[in-house]
């Protein structure tokens, strides 16, 4: 689990720490810096475990490049981008620092190597800077770093793309999403209802509960190597995957992550959107089911303060901008008279009470709204 992460000249993280629970949300306004936050975490797991994919053009993908700030401080040329991304993990701190030319030599810490990866360091802890070691990583210190870092997955589903028919998956391959808005829902459920009957019977269970119209649910056949899903009504009429609601396709979407291949860091973006807000708290316990059954840290972004409500005091952090110094990040249980302000509000309301919007100054100073 990444119990710190920290981050330097990424998009607008000028320099942030944020500290991290196993279930944790960042809430804040709109362009405070919460979705590159995550997009910074799924960078560290990918430099560190060599996660990128080159397409056609020779882009790296889904690397974002444009995030990366020109620094003196960190480089020997002041135009050259570089970036700092840093981790405390079970066993210690580490700390990952690279000029990045957005090629994937540069990009690439060469982990396959037999030798230590000299851009992989251990922090300090006598240092107050939090200077790096003078020697990199060892072979098994690094291992046991990796090993907590296996592999990032975000999510930001979209309705169109989760109605979109997918192809089978065999019998031999991974079960995962093919990109973060959701494509390939349907064959993943073709896969779960093939792997594991007892999984598929609980989701439709668990659907029916939620969605008191709906019978059963279906993976059909629509051509010779495609699927597609498929809702029985309890009229007896079908409702396929064009003409489901967005809150039902959602939900689906959310179930499925607890069947699908699991990964070291889920990375979800508002997972609120298009759902009932009693849907909210099921999806809510789908995620910290996740992190309960497996090894899995699960990090939000979020407006919701039904989302937030669902969640302790120490999972949840504010994140606030502005143009001088860049993002920062405050856990909310370290916000000015929390202790008395929460004998009066839920967690989600306390935010909205003590929120402006715009730079949060009411909750982090302690003054009324």
């Amino acid at each position: 689990m990444i119990k710190t992460f920290h981050a330097k000249n990424y998009g607008c993280l000028v320099d942030v720490t944020a500290h991290l629970t196993p279930l944790h949300a960042f809430i804040g306004p709109n362009d405070s810096g919460k979705s590159t936050i995550l997009n910074g975490l799924r960078t560290l797991v990918q430099v560190a475990r060599e996660l990128f994919v080159v397409d056609a053009s020779g882009k790296i993908l889904p690397f974002d490049s444009h995030l990366l700030r020109p620094t003196s401080a960190v480089t020997a040329s002041p135009d050259a981008p570089s970036i700092r991304l840093a981790c405390s993990v079970e066993g210690g701190a580490y700390e990952y620092e690279s000029q990045v030319a957005g090629d994937r030599e540069a990009l690439s810490p060469d982990l396959g190597k037999d030798g230590p990866d000299d851009r992989w360091r251990r922090r300090d802890p006598q240092s107050s800077q939090g200077l790096l070691s003078s020697s990199p990583v060892t072979t098994p210190v690094r291992t046991a770093l990796l090993a907590q870092l296996r592999a990032a997955r975000l999510v930001r589903f979209d309705p169109d793309t989760l109605r979109s028919p997918s192809g089978l998956i065999p019998e031999a391959a991974g079960v995962v999403f093919h990109n973060d808005r959701g494509r390939g829902l349907a064959g993943i459920y073709f896969a779960i209802r093939n792997r594991n009957d007892d999984a598929f019977a609980t989701i439709v269970a668990d659907v029916r509960r939620h969605f008191p119209t709906i019978k059963n649910l279906r993976v059909k056949a629509v051509t010779s190597a495609e699927v597609a899903l498929e809702a029985e009504l309890t009229t007896g009429a079908r409702v396929d995957a064009n003409r489901m609601s967005e809150g039902l396709l959602y939900y689906l979407a959310f179930a499925a992550l607890r069947h699908i291949d699991p990964v070291s860091l889920l990375l979800v973006e508002e997972p609120e959107n298009g759902l009932h807000p009693a849907r909210i708290t099921e999806v809510m316990k789908i995620l910290r089911a996740i992190v309960d059954e497996t090894d899995t840290q699960v990090l939000l972004a979020t407006h919701s303060p039904l989302v937030v409500n669902e969640l302790c005091p120490e999972e949840v952090s504010v994140v606030t901008r502005d143009d001088t110094t860049g993002t920062k990040v405050t856990r909310i249980h370290e916000t000015p008279d929390f202790a008395e302000r929460s004998k009066i509000y839920a967690l989600g309301e306390l935010w909205i009470a003590y929120a402006n919007g715009e730079d949060e100054a009411p909750l982090l100073t302690g003054t009324e709204p």
